[in-house]
């Protein structure tokens, strides 16, 4: 097949390449201009008035050559490129072959496809590269009669001309310095006789090399640590990096280089030097008290519901605004203690009285004081005491019986209405037993007698809390309990005014 057709694989291959590459390159690495050096070889062909009738011919001819240029850029290079070889052909019809020795050298612009249409990548497997340029050929050619050999013409010295080469080829990437290449390229004389003796046509006369060479790169700027930054321009010479870093490494991958980033452990924004921010509030995780909540600056990152100027977290009343000292919590009287622990939040009152006023300043609370009015004690509920008045009396249960002897009635009465009277006294209920059952019974017994006497005055609206309950059994015995009459007032309940 005639070797054209090289190029026209060379360049659907390269078109693949180019769209793969495209889609595989993420990011696009400072590029490092490098020296090149190419050794091929390959088979030549002759286009010309000799074969135009005969484009399929099969008269190769092997050649050899090598290049040597330098890549300014991802897409552009320059190489100067030499080439030795022989040109053969027939044509049946005329009976006349052609045979020529020729050497050609030229100047070659090359553009990489890869990198015009897609992202520079350093590692890519395969490179679409095309090039023309302008050189000169020099050659010998002899033209002889096919069948009886008999030389027609002879150039007899080289001729010299200028040509242009035109073509594509395919770059395999071996190694970081190493490559293969396939190429194809044609050469465009400027005449149409020199060549094949033959100036039959306005054609110029043409001939190709297509080629397999092996391509070494070198020189170039350093890279120290092989991240595609030169280190010259590499911030981090000694570490491998990302190229839109200047060559610092980003083990989070934010965008921030790790000698920067204050949070190189979780990814995060620019603007705070690679930390977080995940409310969104404006304020880095880091130095954000409250990192799940969106919040306010001048509250370290928390929110402040009711916009008292304290954070929620802190705000023992987030929901209504209140005041710094309280916690974030109202005072709606001004007296220094919080509505929800005010016992009287709509009066000023003290702080040891849990806000509630004192009137007459006996240090029981207005609405606790039974004589607010005057001043008392905290024993009396805010009354005075009446020392004149006191209690001391017995009241007597038949046995086994925690029900006072109905004649005691009479006396409980007078009780009850003394201490309805003098609302500062306080009395003491001590229940006994005689020693008739065990002890354990008899000390319940003596419980349930103080329990019936306390009742009876709770039930005339006495005061619990006015009492003092006490229960003995057979322990405090007023007479002997060997005797029924002993017995009989052993079986009691004492009720005695505590002073």
């Amino acid at each position: 097949m005639k070797s054209r057709y090289l190029l026209v694989l060379i360049i659907l291959c390269g078109f693949f390449s180019v769209k793969s590459i495209a889609q595989e390159t993420v990011q696009a690495p400072i590029f490092l201009g490098h020296w090149n050096v190419q050794i091929n070889g390959g088979i030549t062909q002759y286009f010309g008035d000799l074969n135009k009738d005969n484009l399929f011919n099969s008269k190769f001819k092997p050649g050899f050559g090598g290049a040597l240029g330098y890549q300014f850029s991802p897409v552009f290079g320059v190489r100067g490129q030499f080439f030795t070889g022989s040109l053969y052909s027939e044509h049946k019809d005329k009976a006349i072959k052609l045979s020529t020795d020729l050497w050609d050298a030229s100047l070659q612009p090359t553009i990489n496809i890869n990198e015009l249409f897609g992202k520079y990548n350093p590692n890519r497997f395969v490179n679409l590269y095309i090039f023309t340029g302008f050189g000169i050929t020099s050659f010998t050619s002899v033209t002889e009669n096919l069948d009886t050999e008999v030389e027609l013409n002879n150039s007899g010295s080289r001729q010299n001309g200028p040509i242009v080469p035109v073509g594509a080829g395919l770059e395999f990437k071996i190694s970081k310095k190493l490559g293969l290449n396939i190429e194809y390229g044609d050469r465009i004389t400027f005449s149409d006789e020199k060549l094949d003796f033959f100036a039959a046509s306005k054609s110029r006369d043409q001939y190709s090399y297509a080629s397999f060479g092996v391509n070494f790169k070198f020189g170039g700027p350093k890279d120290t640590d092989g991240d595609g930054v030169k280190d010259k321009e590499d911030y981090c010479p000694d570490r491998a990096g990302k190229v839109e870093l200047a060559g610092c490494p980003d083990k989070d991958n934010d965008g921030v280089a790790d000698d920067q980033d204050d949070c190189q452990e979780v990814a995060g924004k620019v603007e705070f030097k690679g930390c977080p921010d995940k409310d969104g509030d404006g304020i880095p995780d880091k130095d954000d008290a409250c990192p799940d909540a969106s919040g306010n600056k001048d509250m370290k990152g928390c929110p402040d519901q009711d916009r008292d100027g304290i954070a929620d977290k802190d705000d023992k009343c987030p929901d209504v605004s209140g005041k710094k000292e309280l916690n974030g919590c109202p005072d709606k009287d001004g007296d220094g203690i919080a509505d929800k622990q005010d016992k009287c939040p709509d009066i000023a009152g003290l702080t040891a009285l849990e806000g509630c006023p004192d009137k007459d300043g006996d240090g029981v609370a207005d609405y606790l004081d039974k004589c607010p009015e005057v001043a008392g004690s905290l024993a009396n509920n805010g009354c005075p005491v009446e020392e004149k008045v006191l209690v001391n009396e017995v009241v007597y249960f038949n046995t086994d019986n925690a029900i006072v002897i109905a004649s005691y009635n009479q006396l409980l009465n007078k009780i009850s209405e003394t201490l309805k009277d003098n609302p500062g006294i306080r009395i003491s209920v001590e229940g006994h037993t005689d020693s008739r059952e065990s002890k354990n019974y008899n000390m319940q017994l003596s419980e349930k007698r103080a329990d019936y006497v306390i009742k009876f005055f709770t039930d005339r609206g006495i005061d619990k809390s006015r009492i003092v309950k006490a229960f003995f059994g057979e322990t405090k015995p007023a007479a002997d309990n060997s005797t029924a009459a002993g017995m009989t007032l052993n079986r009691r309940v004492e009720i005695k005014s505590i002073k």
